[in-house]
């Protein structure tokens, strides 16, 4: 395996291995059952760890973290395709922004709500994930760390991590082997990175039931994948969909404040 694909991939384990390694810390403290709802203070750490792995990564690079917020790919398909997906309007701003929101609407349409609904079906039909309780009580003033903390950590590095820095540079590799098309390269590097996110995703948090885990990533490989896809044909997307990440993890922390 080249140095550069490796290299990537060790990144991919480390992140697991640290949502993986925080849970247990908990677990060690607490027991494991009550180490359960605790998860989202796994994430908070994981967050911290990887932002610093990836600010240290990029200015060894010559890059700012900005760089994989905002224009982390290059174009992927030729054509007028292409510069309706990656080039704003120079006409004017609002047009361009009339653009932007109707063809994420469509992207949404396409991509986005089937996966969100199979995901809410798939969590809510099969009885392993439906009736698994991962949400407990903690003390308040944990809640105020964690609404401000889990959205940031969550808008700020997870999907930047992922489909930012990551993603990016295996296609960029498997581009340069001989007889790789673009489109190709992009499809290879995304099942990779994919696999580690939803093995990530079916881990938190972590229930020792093989059952859990495996209709965990079930349920979230579709959505992953279609965020992953999103990013990669309309990169500028991102900071958007950065949001969106953390409105999802204010909805999670107010979901402990109801118990």
């Amino acid at each position: 395996m080249h140095d550069s694909v490796s290299r990537m991939i060790s990144l991919l384990v480390i992140r697991v291995v640290l949502v993986i390694g925080f849970q247990f810390l908990f677990a060690l403290i607490l027991t494991c059952d009550a180490a359960v709802p605790w998860w989202p203070f796994s994430m908070v750490a994981t967050e911290a760890v990887c932002l610093v792995i990836l600010i240290v990564l990029l200015r060894n690079e010559g890059k700012t973290f900005a760089s994989i917020q905002f224009k982390p790919f290059e174009t992927l398909l030729p054509g007028r395709v292409s510069e309706l997906l990656n080039r704003r309007s120079s006409e004017s701003r609002v047009k361009a922004i009339l653009v932007d929101v109707l063809l994420f609407v469509v992207l949404l349409a396409l991509l986005g709500f089937p996966a969100i609904m199979l995901n809410g079906y798939i969590s809510e039909s099969v009885p392993v994930l439906r009736d698994t309780q991962t949400i407990g009580a903690l003390p308040v003033w944990v809640l105020y760390v964690l609404i401000v903390l889990l959205p940031l950590g969550q808008a700020v590095v997870e999907f930047p991590f992922y489909y930012g820095y990551v993603y990016p540079r295996l296609e960029s590799f498997f581009e340069g082997e001989r007889g790789n098309l673009r489109l190709a390269a992009s499809a290879k590097a995304l099942s990779i990175v994919l696999a580690f996110f939803v093995l990530q995703s079916a881990l938190i948090p972590v229930i020792l039931n093989p059952g859990y885990i495996m209709w965990r990533a079930v349920a979230m490989a579709p959505l992953l994948l279609a965020i992953g896809i999103v990013i990669r044909l309309v990169p500028r997307f991102m900071p958007g969909i950065n949001v969106v990440h953390a409105l999802m993890a204010i909805s999670v922390v107010l979901a402990y404040w109801k118990i």
